[in-house]
């Protein structure tokens, strides 16, 4: 069920940036097989977050490389582990054949948790996966207008009674659920060209050579 609720907030993240890229004139996008392209790129606001050893990160900590962006959080019990390890073997493949890509992208892993996912701990987590992954947080309010701006969705949700109680970003948390939820989240990855802006969307399900030859593509033709 969690896995269907993020292949449907992958698809509603794709129709939200492809209605707010609108039309342009720029040049055809480079023909992909799971990556929606979006051309122009879409710029994103400034944003703060944290990172436990390098500090604060920002629109500039990820100007001049490629990114792969991907929200959860550490207690996810499948998506999360799921998507990682796909980006992890991802990267294996890339070291094992550095030729087959322009540049390994970095990948950063966004909690959206961070009332209990604590800076330190984020980092081991998305380190247990590989050495290269960034964890970053920030203040809650931070992360969900970077999510928003990505076009991430996820809700928190509470068992109550026997039914489970969905809590949107922002809004209040009904007295005593205390921190006894899990988060619902999409699985799509966003892809950040060197300008730190959105140059594609990655859909879930994810395959490593897919996305290899994706981003290979989208960077050749930058």
């Amino acid at each position: 069920m969690k896995t269907l609720r993020a292949i449907l907030g992958s698809l509603l993240i794709l129709s939200t940036l492809l209605l707010l890229e609108g039309c342009s004139d720029s040049a055809a996008p480079p023909s992909t097989e799971g990556a929606t392209v979006l051309r122009p790129a879409k710029p994103i606001p400034p944003f703060e977050l944290t990172h436990h050893s390098l500090g604060a990160m920002n629109l500039e900590s990820f100007k001049g490389k490629w990114s792969l962006f991907f929200f959860g959080y550490t207690r996810c019990p499948d998506v999360c582990p799921t998507e990682l390890f796909t980006l992890a073997e991802m990267m294996r493949k890339i070291e094992e054949n550095p030729a087959a890509i322009k540049e390994a992208p970095q990948v950063v892993f966004v909690s959206v948790d961070p009332q209990q996912d604590i800076p330190e701990a984020l980092q081991k987590y998305a380190g247990y996966y590989h050495p290269s992954f960034l964890g970053i947080t920030g203040e809650q309010k931070a992360v969900d207008q970077l999510a928003r701006s990505m076009g991430a969705r996820y809700e928190r949700v509470y068992h109550v009674d026997g039914k489970e109680l969905a809590v949107e970003p922002g809004a209040p948390v009904p007295e005593g659920l205390g921190n006894a939820y899990l988060i619902n989240h999409s699985a799509t990855i966003v892809l950040l060209d060197p300008n730190a802006e959105i140059s594609a969307l990655l859909p879930s399900p994810h395959q490593p050579e897919v996305m290899i030859r994706d981003i290979a593509a989208i960077q050749n033709s930058w």
